[in-house]
């Protein structure tokens, strides 16, 4: 009896944690060379995986070519990547630009 006792509490607990851990894994949408292009109102910017599975991502923003190094961060839902000052996030219909450098608004994947 203890050890269903201890099965039922180890398996609530995993029932609890998994749609936070599936929400961590959410990809964000990309082409085959691990890139996704956005066009907003005032401008446009490349974002670049490290894989198809990314950890980074190096944002490129138009038309300075200025870029920015993001490392992957926590998010409950989507996907996020941050460098503590800039923070991209999306959930594969809507993107998040915020930073003092990244003012874009009304921003949609071209491709």
């Amino acid at each position: 009896m203890r050890a269903l006792s201890v099965s039922a509490v180890v398996l609530a607990a995993g029932l609890i944690a998994a749609p936070a851990m599936a929400q961590q894994t959410m990809q964000p949408p990309m082409n085959d060379f691990y890139e996704a292009f956005y066009t907003c109102e005032n401008g446009a910017f490349l974002v670049s995986y490290d894989s198809d599975m990314p950890t980074a991502a190096t944002l490129t923003s138009s038309p300075n070519n200025k870029r920015f190094v993001l490392k992957r961060s926590p998010s409950a839902t989507g996907a996020q990547f941050s460098n503590g000052a800039d923070k991209f996030w999306t959930d594969g219909r809507t993107v998040t630009l915020d930073g003092a450098d990244l003012r874009f608004k009304n921003c949609k994947k071209t491709r």
